[in-house]
C-alpha cells in the first residue's frame, strides 16, 4: 500500500468511468441508493444538468440547438466531504479527504460495483482519475522551491511587475491514454482552495486544511484517462485506474521539488 504523506498537498481527487447509456436508470436508483446508504454515503440528492443537443437535418436548414435537462443522483457521506455522481452513462467518484490510492480506489469500485450489480452494465468506453494539489510555501519561501522552473514561468524575472497568473499546460499520450499536467500559480484574495473553472459547482466541501488558502500559491492539476469500448469489467476498469494513477503520480513527482517532497512527506 501506497505511503500517506503527513502533510498531503492533494485537496481534490476524482476517478470517473464512461459506461453504455441506461435510459432507464430511474428504476435501479432506489436499490443502488439503498446499498450505498448502507456503505456510508447517506445524503441522497437529485439534480439535473442542461445538455445542449444539435438536430441535425438533412435539408438546408442550420442545425437547432436544443437545450435537455440531465438527471443526476448524487451521494455523500455525513460529512459531506466524499460521494458520487451517478447519471445515465457515467460514475464519478470524489473526495476532499484523500488518504492514499489503494483506499481511494477501493471505494470508487465499490461503489461502481453496486451500480453494475443493479443496472448490469453492458460496456465501459473511459476510465479516467484527476488531482488537484495546493502548493502553498511557508511564510519566508518562494514557490520556486517547491515547483521546478519549467512549469513557473518568468513572472520573478519581471519584477517589479506583479504576477496576475502563470499557467503551464502539457498533454501527452501513449496508445489509448493521454494526460494532462497542469500547473496554475496566481495570487487569490478569498480563502479556499480553487477549482478549475470547468467543475462549475464542486457538491463536497473542502477540509479544514484547505477551506483556508489564500494568497500566493500554485495549483498542480494532473487529468490522466484511457478511452477504449470494452466489456465492462470490474477487474479490468480497477487496473486501468491503477496503471493511470502511476502516470500522474510520475507526473506530479517530475514537477516537484525535493524540497517540497521533505515539507510532505
Amino acid at each position: 500500500m501506497g505511503k500517506k504523506m503527513k502533510n498531503a498537498p492533494v485537496y481534490y481527487a476524482l476517478a470517473q468511468v464512461r459506461f453504455n447509456a441506461v435510459l432507464a436508470l430511474d428504476q435501479y436508483v432506489p436499490a443502488i441508493q439503498d446499498n450505498l446508504r448502507k456503505a456510508g454515503y447517506t445524503d441522497f440528492q437529485t439534480s439535473f444538468m442542461a445538455t445542449i443537443n444539435l438536430n441535425v437535418s438533412a435539408g438546408p436548414e442550420q442545425p437547432v440547438p436544443a437545450v435537455q435537462p440531465q438527471k443526476r443522483y448524487q451521494f455523500l457521506n455525513e460529512k459531506r466531504t466524499t460521494g458520487f455522481v451517478l447519471d445515465q452513462a457515467s460514475i464519478i467518484f470524489q473526495t476532499t479527504d484523500y488518504d492514499v490510492f489503494e483506499s481511494f480506489s477501493a471505494e470508487f469500485v465499490k461503489g461502481l460495483s453496486i451500480v453494475h450489480s443493479a443496472a448490469d452494465l453492458s460496456y465501459s468506453e473511459r476510465v479516467g482519475i484527476r488531482y488537484l494539489d495546493a502548493v502553498c510555501p511557508k511564510p519566508g519561501e518562494q514557490i520556486n522551491q517547491y515547483l521546478i522552473p519549467s512549469v513557473i514561468g518568468i513572472a520573478e524575472q519581471l519584477a517589479p511587475r506583479e504576477l496576475v497568473h502563470a499557467i503551464s499546460d502539457t498533454r501527452t499520450k501513449s496508445d489509448k491514454s493521454n494526460m494532462v499536467s497542469r500547473v496554475t500559480t496566481f495570487k487569490q484574495n478569498r480563502p479556499g482552495a480553487a477549482f478549475p473553472v470547468e467543475f462549475g459547482a464542486v457538491p463536497i466541501k473542502l477540509t479544514d486544511k484547505f477551506s483556508k488558502i489564500e494568497g500566493l500559491y500554485a495549483v498542480i492539476d494532473t487529468d490522466c484517462w484511457s478511452e477504449d469500448r470494452v466489456k465492462f469489467d470490474i477487474g479490468g476498469l480497477e487496473k486501468a485506474l491503477k496503471s493511470l494513477h502511476d502516470e500522474v503520480e510520475k507526473s506530479f513527482n517530475l514537477m516537484v521539488t525535493p524540497h517540497a517532497r521533505s515539507v510532505w512527506e
